[in-house]
């Protein structure tokens, strides 16, 4: 069963809908679903609806709240993809998520929330985290983007970035024949098939991960990553809240994610965190049945840690890995 709801937070309107826990399994712990990226609350293939309904079955009360300017909430947004990029990545929503949290706390008496959801939604979601530990009791990621945008990326010295000695009128000729031979970004998604270039794969030998090896300095992080979200990633870990990380196996978020965690917390321990990599898909698990693995772990995962919606409680022996991250195919 679903209910539609609205949510009346600083000036906004915000539509959603809420999924009643099943009859006799309440917990007191909820589940929030941000928008992914520009896309409704329903997320990519329905994810974040089979989530909620998965979870609203072993009796989390979960919520989807489209944020202003998504969905069928009203609100300004910027005039650009990339602008919008940016300002999730600045932590724009964050101020009017939590306020969304606060809300639904208030008006069914939760303990407090999981929060979280699919690219975009995981960078709200972990800048949240880090603001408001008693009100967000645990934390799940799928494909997060700790890196700036590319347009931004060719601005930031290493890593991506120009050579402001070349004449513009040169730059201007050359662009169409050099943007992806001889850029980062370009290689990078080769590297991880993200572009049609990916597909000679299949037919041409390539060692891939060697040229990885030789772009990427995994003992450092890189020039385009966004510094204050990888902090806010290292308090939250550190303070040992139950997080989820679930990427796409050799993808571009999943490369960039290793290299930020190893450098990010290199020697700290992390009990509470679970990493899943999943094969065969793509950046919004709309392939290789993806959608449906993706929400049978966030639903072990919650009921691992939140047993009759008691706050986050240490790993149980069995239920998820301590440290090494799985692959699940």
């Amino acid at each position: 069963m679903r209910e539609l709801l609205h949510l009346d937070v600083k000036g906004h309107r915000l539509w959603g809908t809420y999924h009643p826990p099943a009859p006799g399994t309440r917990r007191s712990v909820g589940v929030l679903f941000l928008n992914p990226g520009h896309v409704p609350r329903a997320g990519h293939g329905g994810l974040s609806i089979h989530a909620a309904e998965q979870l609203s079955a072993r009796g989390f009360p979960c919520f989807r709240v489209d944020l202003p300017g998504l969905g069928d909430s009203e609100g300004p947004l910027p005039e650009t993809t990339a602008e919008l990029y940016q300002h999730v990545c600045n932590g724009g929503f964050v101020e009017m998520a939590n306020a969304v949290r606060a809300e639904l706390q208030r008006r069914y008496v939760l303990e407090g929330l999981l929060l979280g959801g699919l690219c975009g939604a995981a960078t709200t979601s972990l800048y949240l985290a880090d603001q408001e530990p008693q009100g967000v009791l645990g934390l799940f990621m799928f494909e997060p983007e700790f890196y700036l945008s590319e347009q931004e990326a060719v601005g930031v010295a290493g890593e991506g970035a120009k050579d402001e000695s070349e004449p513009e009128s040169s730059r201007l000729s050359l662009k169409r024949v050099t943007s992806k031979l001889f850029s980062y970004w370009g290689w990078m998604r080769m590297l991880t098939r993200e572009n049609e270039y990916a597909r000679l794969f299949k037919y041409v030998p390539f060692p891939r991960q060697r040229l990885l090896d030789l772009l990427m300095d995994w003992d450092s992080l890189p020039a385009v990553a966004n510094v204050p979200l990888v902090r806010a990633w290292q308090r939250v870990v550190e303070r040992g809240i139950p997080v989820l990380v679930i990427t796409a196996e050799g993808k571009l978020r999943d490369v960039f994610f290793d290299r930020i965690h190893r450098s990010a917390l290199a020697g700290v321990r992390q009990p509470n965190l679970t990493r899943i990599r999943l094969q065969g898909t793509n950046h919004i698990f709309t392939t290789g049945g993806a959608i449906d693995t993706c929400v049978a772990h966030l639903a072990q995962w919650a009921a691992a840690h939140f047993q009759g919606g008691a706050a986050h409680l240490p790993v149980m022996p069995g239920a998820v890995r301590q440290g090494p991250e799985r692959v699940a195919s």
